[in-house]
């Protein structure tokens, strides 16, 4: 109960006497109003402002991302627009290196014939298991495939080494993944191994 007393007799002793100054008096109300207002509309548009604010960063990675595809569009036509003032004969090569279908003949013929042509014999050739897709629409851009192959053949170290060669300058563009050669145990010859890939357009 004392203390209640003390509490209150304070407030009569410091702050009913601020209340009494004429300034005070009169503004008082219309100051704590607008304070008040102040800190509703703060806390009412805070949440507007942060919206707005990640909108606005949202535009920017926007705009930033339409520049990119836009730059690529660019790119693309002005690299549609180089192949088409290309030599027909450069053309033809590059559908020979990267026919638009997969072409399975076209690789068998060129592994076999580039073996002949260095007197080296084919003891296997293996195409891996791939899935053909058929259906293309005719608008539609074709994308880079692949075919993976292993390739054996047994001849004597030049030969083999020149088939190398001609396989990297080929028609028909084919990237060696990895490449083993041992010997025969019998003789002089050598079974160079090969494991490789050829592409086309899907």
């Amino acid at each position: 109960m004392k203390s209640r007393s003390l509490l209150y007799s304070r407030y009569f002793t410091y702050i009913k006497p601020i209340g009494k100054i004429p300034v005070i008096k009169n503004y008082g109300p219309a100051i704590f109003t607008l304070l008040t207002i102040s800190l509703l509309i703060f806390f009412a548009i805070k949440p507007t402002v942060e919206t707005i604010l990640v909108l606005q960063k949202r535009l920017v990675d926007s705009d930033q991302v339409l520049q990119k595809v836009t730059q690529k569009a660019n790119n693309l036509s002005l690299g549609k627009k180089n192949y088409d003032n290309l030599d027909q004969n450069i053309k033809e090569r590059i559908a020979a290196a990267i026919p638009d279908a997969i072409s399975l003949k076209s690789l068998i013929q060129v592994l076999e014939q580039t073996a002949k042509a260095h007197e080296a014999s084919v003891s296997a050739l293996q195409v891996q298991p791939l899935v053909i897709n058929t259906e293309t629409a005719d608008n539609q851009m074709g994308s880079l495939s692949e075919v993976s192959f292993t390739f054996n053949t047994e001849g004597n170290y030049e030969n083999l080494i020149s088939l190398l060669q001609d396989l990297k300058d080929s028609s028909r563009l084919i990237s060696v993944d990895s490449l083993s050669i041992s010997k025969v145990e019998e003789g002089t010859a050598l079974i160079m191994s090969l494991s490789g890939k050829a592409f086309y357009l899907k």
